[in-house]
């Protein structure tokens, strides 16, 4: 037995506990050196390592303590952390269950357990542990910050804006707070809230990833070179963060810096994390190098190598179709389906492959199968109606819409598309009673307040389609026909000064749109600039002509 008469090792607990991690950790080991045998020893040991980011040591240190105290929580603590963050998600949960199993009132354990289910996708059971953590502790805001996570994993971003907001009750300084909270404005389409969040953000400790969540607002926006700034300097802000250089690489390949992208990317190749992205970027910049076979050879090893992966022969078909060889990525797409006849994503890709090669009707047939296997897929129900309208089946395009919401009626998307069908063919009652239906849903759908702007068009309310079209701005990108539609407004509604405006946002955003020039050239006539009006009819009959 070992009598500590100078108390050495609770000296070496407080030093951990004040924030001296190395000097705890010199203290620690110079007692496991003296042969003390102890599991606190191994605990903090543990808990230092963990702080240096140094996981397999502290696994070692904790499996000793477990070893030693086998019915003490906190080393399974311990584990479930080293666990989560080397990604091995599910050697986590039994960590933290084996914790729970002694000391179910220790709130720490559910409020991880959240954050594991949460980033699995049981949003069930990250809820249900969540609840016994806001019991047990109803001050802590670490479990609303899981839940938030979890509802954004789930695609419910109402729900994890709701559970920022709780954060921000309970802790209003909560560094993650302003990042979290414009994530969950990105998924809502709300734009401008989320810039103003991420920019908030730029002083605190997250600035990476509000720089990186502004890179993807730029993008979204049409806006490469913007994205690809917000990028780089969210790779100054943290050189390690993989996800902002892979990003940064395609937005460069994307403008033509083709070059630069290849170096950006260089130091990925020797990660050691999921390396499937990186391939497939890697070929697609060898293809724009001029390095076709290379890029080829490169995606080929890499299905060698993992032969039963599907979605490696789906990585492969994808490049193919990148390559316009429809018919060998329809080939290998084939082998991809014939691997996971329900992996939604091979299906598309082999149904684009056969409509580029004329083969109309079995790309049809692929997306049916796929929607089928899939009900509850709204994508893949979209992709069947525009595949059936490519094809000039509009009635079957229709029932194939009112199929899928059959099985989804609160897919905001399934009606706006529903609602496209019915405008286009001129019935503005059964289109509108649609429209409503979609924005009942979700009252910032994209799709569904550009269309409600032409419905309104159509139905000669123009001064109530300048307020919807206002309405739709702020979640369209500056290429949207809703911005001509904005500018179409406002031209009936007798205001051509601010349509100029709008129109000649348009037309530099989207120079491939006849109709954009055409209402410029309206707008220019109404302010008396004749000239320039003929120029713009001129650039519309080019546009129209391919010239």
């Amino acid at each position: 037995m070992w009598h500590d008469s100078e108390d050495r090792l609770g000296k070496a607990v407080e030093r951990f506990e004040e924030g001296a991690i190395e000097a705890a950790r010199l203290m620690l080991r110079n007692l496991d050196r003296r042969g003390v045998i102890s599991p606190r020893i191994d605990l903090y040991l543990g808990h230092c390592h963990l702080e240096a980011e140094e996981y397999r040591a502290a696994i070692r240190r904790y499996r000793r303590c477990v070893s030693l105290a086998p019915d003490s929580p906190a080393p399974w603590i311990g584990l479930g952390l080293c666990y989560g963050r080397l990604g091995h998600l599910d050697r986590a949960i039994d960590a933290f269950h084996e914790a729970l199993r002694r000391g179910p009132e220790i709130e720490e354990v559910h409020c991880n357990l959240t954050h594991c289910y949460a980033l699995a996708g049981d949003l069930d059971r990250a809820r249900q542990h969540a609840r016994r953590a806001a019991t047990l502790d109803p001050q802590c805001p670490h479990v609303h910050r899981h839940l938030a996570l979890a509802f954004l994993i789930a695609d419910e971003p109402e729900r994890s804006l709701q559970a920022w907001r709780r954060v921000s009750k309970l802790a209003p300084d909560h560094p993650e707070l302003p990042v979290g909270v414009g994530r969950a404005f990105v998924a809502l389409g709300r734009r401008t809230e989320a810039r103003r969040n991420f920019l908030a953000a730029l002083d605190g400790p997250f600035a990476a990833d509000a720089r990186f969540g502004l890179g993807d607002l730029a993008r979204d926006e049409g806006d490469l070179d913007g994205a690809a700034d917000h990028y780089a300097r969210a790779l100054e802000e943290d050189a390690e963060f993989g996800e902002a250089r892979l990003r940064l690489s395609e937005s460069l390949g994307e403008v033509g810096r083709v070059e630069e992208a290849w170096e950006v990317l260089r130091p990925l190749h020797d990660d050691r994390g999921d390396q499937s992205e990186v391939i497939a970027l890697s070929a697609r910049l060898l293809h724009a190098r001029g390095r076709r076979a290379h890029a080829l050879r490169l995606l080929r090893a890499w299905v060698a190598a993992r032969r039963q992966e599907p979605a490696a022969w789906t990585q492969l078909g994808a490049h193919l179709c990148f390559a316009r060889r429809y018919r060998a990525a329809a080939s290998v797409l084939r082998s991809a389906h014939r691997h996971d006849p329900g992996d939604p994503e091979a299906a598309r890709l082999l149904a684009r492959a056969l409509g580029r090669m004329g083969d109309g009707r079995r790309a049809v047939s692929v997306l049916a199968r796929a929607a089928h296997r899939h009900p509850a897929d709204e994508e893949l129900h979209l992709d069947v109606a525009a595949a059936l309208l490519a094809r000039g089946r509009r009635g079957a395009a229709e029932r194939a819409l009112l199929r899928g919401l059959s099985w989804n009626p609160e897919a905001a998307g399934l009606w706006a598309a529903a609602a496209e069908v019915a405008l286009e063919d001129g019935r503005l009652p059964l289109a509108r009673a649609r429209l409503r239906s979609a924005l009942r849903r979700d009252r910032r759908h994209r799709q569904a307040l550009a269309l409600l702007v032409r419905w309104l068009l159509r139905s000669g309310y123009n001064v109530r389609a300048a307020h919807a079209a206002r309405a739709a701005l702020r979640v369209a990108a500056s290429d949207d026909e809703v911005v001509r539609d904005h500018g179409h407004a406002l031209l009936a509604c007798g205001r051509p000064e601010e349509a100029l405006l709008s129109l000649r946002r348009y037309v530099l955003a989207a120079p491939s749109d006849p109709g954009g020039y055409r209402l410029l050239a309206e707008a220019m006539e109404a302010l008396g600039d004749r000239g320039a009006a003929r120029m713009q009819r001129r650039l519309s009959e080019m546009v129209v002509a391919g010239v």
